[in-house]
């Protein structure tokens, strides 16, 4: 990886037989590859380590409470932006949805997508997972 490019938790680093993980990185115990663990840029001579880059703000993980905007309502699921993590902005696009089952604790079966949500709404969530490389499960 170049010097100038920008990586992202969980984006591939570089096999540690080449260079030790260091700071803002981490091994895989399934594969034994090091990883970014914060957005930053990465330095891998003769270390690697990602030195975080604090203008591209907060990044959601599991657990985390989100402020989002609903983009788009399907029978089963609602698209969301999200745009805070916590108390702090978000400066990268995060997309995340919110699936029928996760709306509510009970009675999930009479949970009507487009009476609990519109697009343009803005709701307050929390991370259960990561669904892909940048959408989250909410």
């Amino acid at each position: 990886m170049g010097q100038e490019e920008m990586v992202t938790p969980g984006e591939v680093e570089v096999k540690p037989t080449e260079v030790k993980a260091r700071k803002g990185t981490y091994v895989a115990k399934h594969n034994g590859i090091i990883y970014a663990s914060l957005t930053g840029l990465p330095r891998t001579r003769p270390t690697a380590e990602v030195t975080g880059h604090k203008a591209h703000g907060a990044v959601p993980a599991p657990g985390s409470v989100v402020i989002a905007r609903i983009t788009k309502v399907m029978a089963r699921m609602a698209s969301a932006y999200i745009m805070c993590v916590g108390s702090k902005s978000v400066r990268e696009k995060f997309t995340g949805t919110i699936r029928q089952q996760d709306v509510r604790a009970t009675e999930i079966d009479k949970v009507d997508k487009h009476l609990s949500f519109r697009p343009g709404d803005i709701v307050r969530s929390l991370v259960l997972s990561l669904a892909d490389a940048r959408a989250y499960s909410l």
